[in-house]
């Protein structure tokens, strides 16, 4: 297991991977996370471990949820679009997105209906805020889930 581990994590970024293009280098490391939904008011205290992997070239994270979800999420630069491919999956689903840089935040958009998102904002060195949100037909968003995370390391 250990091989497999060393071939799968990189230590840095990749010098390849432009800087512009670095969304999510800051997120490098663990988070102590508090998730809350809009509907029904669940809130979850979980983490969010993320790694640089592929030789430094992408992503991963794994997103501990206790009791509700465990997930991973691979996130691969890709030269030809400047964007990042994305691949949520837990349990039974595989979500595909495209990450692109839009002001301030990382968009994250559903490639299969682009008026779902996830959206990262706020990212500093010792916290940040991702939300799940819906776009609706007036422009307006409606927050379906939130994180707001602390770093642990």
């Amino acid at each position: 297991m250990q091989k497999f581990i060393e071939a799968l994590t990189s230590e840095s970024k990749n010098t390849a991977l432009p800087d512009e293009f670095n969304y999510f280098g800051k997120l490098i490391g663990s988070w102590a996370i508090n998730y809350i939904e809009s509907d029904n008011s669940l809130a979850i205290k979980g983490e969010w471990h993320f790694s640089w992997v592929l030789e430094g070239m992408a992503i991963q994270d794994v997103i501990i949820l206790p009791g509700y979800e465990y997930g991973t999420s691979l996130r691969i630069y890709n030269p030809d679009t400047h964007a990042w491919d994305v691949a949520y999956g837990y349990t039974g689903k595989i979500i595909r997105l495209e990450a692109k840089k839009q002001d301030d935040m990382i968009m994250l958009t559903f490639v299969n209906d682009e008026r779902r998102k996830w959206v990262f904002t706020k990212i500093e060195d010792y916290c940040f805020h991702w939300e799940n949100i819906t776009v609706k037909e007036d422009g307006e968003w409606y927050i379906n889930a939130e994180i707001f995370a602390e770093r642990i390391i």
